[in-house]
């Protein structure tokens, strides 16, 4: 369980230095926005710089697959929960934001997380196989929960709600990236039963068609998330959202049992709630003016 670890915290890193790469090629792009998908998918796939970060994110990723066929949920949610403080550490040194006390409070807390939850390892029967009907059911559920919160924060939006479409953006797009994951962990599955045949078996299942729906959705939602809000509000709150809903979710679909003995479940479930702790860290920008957005471009958006 000791090397799942290791390999979770390089799949954060590859995930989170991806995320920053995006970043920084969406300042060069034009206005974008998920009313015009064509348009979107056009502006993001002929751009380099933006294909290197999701080529790296997609590293993560993979890495991440592998994580989950050694280690359970509730330890390897908390890994790429927590390692929001790393994205701290990236944006100050790749798109030169500025680190304060409280960011670096955020590292400090990211340690102790992974502290408690190597002190929680125990040996244990990993989750490998979902039924099927369930699955599609907890699926669909949530495409319904993620499209409810979506079209909420579009009408908070229409009647000038602030903060509102932030934190449901975030969630609805958190929502999605959770069910993808679940869709990962399925597949992780595979390759812990069998190497030999993951391949095989894994294009036979649902999973990585559903994987490929739920988190393209998910993508293209999360870039209108943080054009519509507050970047320091939806990417906290996508990825807590996220994360929690993978660890409670995939721990009932898929039989995984948290520790048994007492001490070690109390020092799981701490690893999981100070890693969520971890967000309220993060750089707020509440209080600071949006950015001024000019006319010509709304006008470019909506044509």
């Amino acid at each position: 369980m000791f090397f799942g670890i290791v390999l979770g915290l390089i799949a954060t890193v590859l995930y989170n230095a991806g995320f920053v790469l995006e970043k920084r090629a969406l300042r060069d792009l034009p206005p974008i926005s998920m009313r015009r998908v064509g348009r979107l998918l056009r502006v993001l796939c002929t751009s380099r710089a933006w294909l290197t970060g999701f080529f790296v994110m997609g590293l993560g990723m993979a890495c991440q697959i592998v994580v989950m066929s050694l280690v359970p949920l509730s330890v390897a949610q908390p890994i790429q929960l927590a390692g929001l403080a790393l994205l701290v550490v990236f944006s100050a040194v790749f798109l030169g934001e500025r680190t304060t006390p409280r960011d670096w409070a955020g590292l400090g807390v990211l340690a102790l997380s992974l502290l408690l939850i190597c002190l929680s390892m125990e040996p244990a029967r990993l989750g490998l196989h979902a039924g099927t009907g369930a699955m599609m059911a907890v699926v669909a559920g949530t495409v319904l929960l993620a499209g409810g919160a979506f079209v909420s924060a579009a009408r908070s939006e229409s009647r000038g709600g602030r903060p509102a479409p932030g934190l449901l953006y975030g969630a609805a797009s958190g929502l999605l990236y959770g069910a993808a994951g679940l869709q990962t962990k399925g597949v992780s599955g595979f390759l812990a039963e069998n190497p030999h045949g993951f391949l095989g078996r894994t294009l036979a299942s649902p999973y990585p068609y559903l994987y490929l729906a739920l988190s393209g959705a998910g993508l293209l939602l999360f870039q209108t998330a943080l054009q519509r809000g507050r970047a320091s509000i939806v990417v906290p709150v996508s990825s807590v959202v996220g994360a929690v809903y993978t660890v409670l979710a995939g721990t009932a679909v898929f039989g995984e049992p948290l520790p048994q003995d007492s001490v070690r479940l109390v020092l799981r479930l701490a690893g999981f709630g100070v890693a969520m702790v971890v967000v309220t860290l993060l750089p707020r920008q509440d209080d600071e003016p949006e950015p001024a957005v000019s006319t010509p471009a709304l006008v470019a958006d909506r044509a």
